[in-house]
């Protein structure tokens, strides 16, 4: 990946992450997102429609997005998967808590007030620079 995509997709308040209904109807889901390594990571909930299409099909579009939606960069094709490894998922949300600060602890809090924390699921993605989607 360019360092300026990784500097742009890194800066970037959030991204939209494109999943795919099984009709191929694609749908767009603003997440917070963090580099992590080579790829980036987000959580979910394991009741969101948007984790039941990434698992059915990992293969998504990812595209940097400001907290409105307003996309900054074009679409990328990606690979999602489901990170299940504790020590990974601590990292992600450590650096989740890094970057969101008491955007990421407010919404911590509102997550063990409803017993949503333990519905969190942590997903990692690859994107492939190579492949922009055409509009």
């Amino acid at each position: 990946m360019t360092t300026q995509l990784r500097e742009t997709l890194t800066n970037s308040m959030c991204m939209k992450l494109r999943s795919f209904r099984k009709d191929g109807t694609p749908v767009d889901t603003p997440v917070w997102i963090i580099p992590v390594d080579e790829n980036y990571g987000c959580y979910t909930d394991d009741r969101t429609f948007k984790y039941k299409r990434v698992r059915r099909n990992p293969k998504i579009e990812v595209a940097a997005c400001d907290v409105w939606g307003l996309r900054s960069t074009p679409w990328y094709a990606a690979e999602c998967r489901i990170v299940e490894e504790e020590p990974r998922r601590q990292k992600i949300f450590g650096l989740l808590k890094q970057k969101y600060g008491i955007h990421y602890l407010m919404s911590l809090w509102g997550s063990l007030l409803t017993d949503r924390v333990r519905h969190r699921v942590v997903l990692e993605f690859s994107i492939d620079e190579s492949k922009p989607i055409a509009e």
